[in-house]
């Protein structure tokens, strides 16, 4: 009687639908996921590498303590300190280059959404990065995107860009952009809390009348933003726990943008065009890690708005 040598014993095909499956009833197993993880028209392949790398990162933050940092993982070299005397603009954009390509060879990617100086851009990829936790592990079939502001929010900056978004959407008469930039509860002076689905329906009636703007203009004069930091907010709560206004928030802050804009409209209710000029202000609030607009003061927009067009047309009659 033969009997089988387990070295001649077949191995079990490759099945890449099979191992995405595991991994995805591991991830639900060991971490709570519930929802499925990759589009159904995603090939198995595909979807297999990417719920590895999610698994994967999944399993490094879990044991953070052990996790290993950029440089251990991708064996980065130790890079040389910047220079003590001053370097050019577009030398130092291209000391920031040859970095940006030592990342790229190791399949990470790393994105600066705003303007910064390459002295800024080349501390954060030679000294500050590789030293942070590698969560990401390492995916030879992936590119991993790594974001500046990640790391460093340019408060800022993302608040001009949420104003500005704010704008376009309005001029550009699209009611529903406003979700993206505003928080659903919003709050107007001598009111208190209003819902922001309101001031949405109340534009898209308004945007209805208008036959579009004929002409608008605006100028951002002033961002200012104020970060509440966690050990503040621990401090304030010890010494009046009464107001404890902020269970579990890191970090709470204020801003806002003003300016002045200017626009002609076109009406389809009336014969002459709606003509605004004036100051506007938008105020945001920061939480839950993103920044959103909790009370506009623009002008032609009534906050909180009326329950109709009707009623503000009665409104203004008198």
């Amino acid at each position: 009687m033969n009997t089988p040598d387990p070295q001649e014993e077949k191995q079990l095909p490759d099945d890449p639908a099979l191992e995405r499956d595991m991994l995805e009833l591991k991830l639900k197993a060991e971490f709570g996921m519930l929802e499925h993880m990759h589009s159904p028209e995603m090939p198995p392949e595909l979807a297999r590498l990417f719920l590895q790398q999610v698994y994967d990162f999944e399993k490094n933050f879990a044991k953070a303590g052990g996790a290993k940092s950029f440089r251990e993982t991708l064996n980065l070299p130790q890079f040389e300190p910047w220079p003590n005397t001053g370097l050019d603009w577009n030398t130092g954009e291209e000391w920031v280059r040859r970095l940006l390509q030592v990342y790229e060879e190791k399949n990470i990617v790393v994105i600066f959404e705003n303007e910064y100086s390459p002295q800024v851009k080349y501390a954060f990829l030679a000294h500050h990065l590789p030293l942070q936790t590698n969560y990401f592990g390492k995916q030879p079939q992936f590119h991993t995107t790594l974001v500046y502001e990640e790391y460093f929010p340019n408060h800022g900056a993302e608040i001009e860009r949420k104003a500005i978004s704010f704008l376009n959407h309005f001029f550009n008469r699209k009611a529903e952009g406003f979700q993206q930039v505003i928080w659903r509860d919003q709050v107007a002076p001598g009111v208190g809390l209003y819902d922001g689905q309101h001031l949405i329906d109340y534009l898209n009636e308004w945007f209805s009348t208008l036959s579009g703007f004929e002409k608008h203009d605006y100028r951002i004069l002033q961002v200012s933003y104020e970060i509440t930091h966690s050990d503040d907010i621990n401090e304030m709560n010890d010494k009046h726990p009464e107001n404890d206004d902020f269970p579990g928030e890191p970090e709470r802050g204020m801003g806002f943008v003003e300016g002045i804009v200017a626009y002609i409209a076109g009406s389809l209710v009336q014969a002459e065009p709606l003509k605004k000029m004036g100051p506007f202000k938008l105020y945001f609030e920061w939480r839950q890690g993103d920044w959103a607009i909790i009370y506009p003061s623009f002008p032609g927009l009534p906050t909180p708005p009326p329950n109709s067009l009707e009623d503000n047309r009665a409104e203004n009659a008198h």
